[in-house]
């Protein structure tokens, strides 16, 4: 098997992607029915996302560089999607440190305090959205099927009005 960057940035980008909506409504579940057990498996999972993440980032200029010889793809699309991704790999970094701090945090209490589990749930919405635009526009690079006459930063125009 002969992987390149874009194969595993392909691969992994998936997981913080896919993942963070999966964790918001988990921890959102867990929430409501108080169940410490959820909480703690949410804040793993959050921290495995946030792991993907980086690789998902790191793996990017690799990826970018095999596709920009791609004849369909546009440089503004891939800028754009970088420009995204950095914003969201910072949010998930902080993601990933207040999901650590709510472990640490559970190896001394039995229950997350009410602010804790607020910032936690207030991260994975915001973290969420970021991580679909970022899917979205990375979507837009590699589906042309997908794409309009519109660019990337008309279109987030259009999502944010």
């Amino acid at each position: 098997m002969n992987l390149n960057m874009a194969h595993i940035h392909i691969i992994v980008n998936h997981i913080p992607i896919i993942g963070t909506p999966f964790v918001a409504l988990t921890f959102l579940i867990a929430l409501i029915f108080r169940n410490v057990f959820l909480q703690k498996l949410s804040l793993w999972f959050l921290v495995l996302a946030a792991l993907a993440t980086a690789v998902a980032y790191l793996t990017g200029d690799g990826a970018a560089h095999i596709v920009e010889s791609f004849n369909h793809v546009s440089p503004a699309l891939i800028q754009d999607h970088e420009s995204m991704a950095r914003i969201s790999l910072i949010i998930m970094f902080f993601t990933g440190i207040v999901a650590v701090f709510g472990i640490l945090f559970y190896t001394r209490k039995p229950v997350l305090p009410r602010y804790l589990q607020i910032i936690v749930m207030a991260v994975l919405v915001i973290n969420t959205g970021v991580l679909i635009y970022v899917g979205y526009l990375g979507g837009l690079i590699s589906h042309p099927e997908i794409r309009s006459f519109l660019d990337a930063s008309q279109h987030l125009a259009l999502l944010l009005s």
